[in-house]
């Protein structure tokens, strides 16, 4: 049984995972409501279907399940369905990024010059007053000064975060527009949606109403001025033939967002996720650009599907506050050496070094080699 407390997580991981090349579909979902959109579950898991996962609490929990009688309506009811097709218009907003390679960074301190770089990434929720719901910054001046950003530098938000911070931003509720047209007016470029999470051990629902949440604010960025890539987050083939219709019908998409940091990049998973971005794309008839964190390995692969593949890489900045420094191995390679500072010291000339032989490494590594093929599913 998955509550055996002996299991390893990477055993209840793989029983969890759908698979219907190797797997029969759960009983119970043959007779579920939400077969047509859900499309079941083929698990190793012998459970019957996915209210196996309901903590039989619904007085102190927040997951969307049907059993909570209370809460269940009002979390279907906010997103209007778990239809995507419901999901407002909104109009096309052109993307226009050159470069391949965007530095993560996380904020400005320890540094004492604007970072001269064409594009960075920041972090949504870093910019985002939660509790007043306003951009933390009144103009582009200061949130430039914050994290010491040259006037001119591109600025795209990454909405890919842990749990806590991004469902924050779904939080705000109906002070989002605002938001949002406020960090237009910072003179924010672009954004990619929130990576609102798609759990194993969770309820089904929980899986549709994070991906149309994933969907509304979409169109909400989209709607409200600020390009948008879309991040379609899914676990099962049926999740991405959904996307897959969505980013079809609509030419307001024109990127898309991923990250190979948690589950999409285990070993075992990692074709399955690549795979499927590879065929939506090519469903697409259009050029898609594709903004990636995590595992820089899959980059080549990603070329052979996309225009154009950006990378939000963190490793320079988190190395340079770690004090090490990049040296080359062999022109092949990086190692991160220790790097003593005086007491107090500005980071800005390691961070510069840092950034330089990073993107040196990934550009050699990644970018230089032709695009792969994709491998069968």
């Amino acid at each position: 049984m998955l509550t055996d407390a002996t299991k390893s997580t990477e055993l209840q991981t793989r029983m969890l995972t759908d698979n219907p090349y190797t797997n029969t579909m759960c009983l119970g979902c043959g007779i579920c409501s939400e077969r047509r959109v859900c499309g079941g579950l083929s698990l190793e898991a012998q459970i019957v279907d996915c209210l196996h996962h309901c903590c039989g609490t619904p007085d102190f929990c927040t997951k969307v399940c049907a059993n909570n009688t209370v809460l269940f309506p009002q979390q279907v009811r906010e997103i209007g369905g778990f239809d995507l097709d419901s999901t407002p218009r909104a109009p096309v907003r052109a993307i226009t990024l050159k470069g391949d390679i965007v530095e993560l960074i996380y904020h400005g301190s320890r540094r004492s010059q604007a970072l001269d770089a064409d594009i960075v990434a920041l972090r949504l929720a870093d910019v985002v007053d939660f509790r007043r719901k306003r951009s933390k910054h009144s103009s582009a001046e200061q949130l430039r000064e914050t994290f010491r950003l040259a006037p001119d530098c591109k600025i795209i938000l990454t909405g890919v975060d842990h749990d806590h911070r991004i469902e924050s931003w779904w939080s705000l509720g109906s002070a989002r527009p605002a938001i949002i047209r406020g960090l237009v007016a910072l003179g924010i470029h672009m954004v990619t949606t929130p990576n609102f999470s798609l759990v194993l051990d969770h309820p089904r629902w929980d899986d549709l109403h994070a991906m149309k949440r994933i969907a509304l604010v979409f169109a909400e960025f989209q709607e409200n001025g600020l390009a948008c890539a879309l991040h379609p987050n899914g676990r099962t083939f049926q999740d991405f033939e959904r996307w897959m219709s969505f980013v079809v019908e609509r030419p307001e998409v024109q990127a898309l967002a991923y990250e190979f940091i948690t589950g999409p990049d285990r070993t075992g998973r990692r074709q399955f996720h690549l795979d499927r971005l590879a065929e939506l794309a090519a469903a697409v008839n259009r050029p898609l650009d594709i903004i990636m964190r995590g595992n820089p390995q899959v980059i080549p692969f990603l070329r052979g599907h996309f225009r154009k593949v950006i990378y939000i890489d963190t490793t320079a900045f988190i190395k340079t506050q770690k004090r090490r420094i990049a040296e080359r191995v062999a022109n092949s390679a990086l190692e991160w050496v220790p790097f003593k500072t005086p007491p107090k010291a500005f980071l800005d000339p390691l961070l510069r070094i840092n950034l330089e032989e990073q993107v040196a490494y990934l550009r050699a590594a990644y970018y230089s080699l032709p695009p792969l093929a994709a491998k069968a599913a």
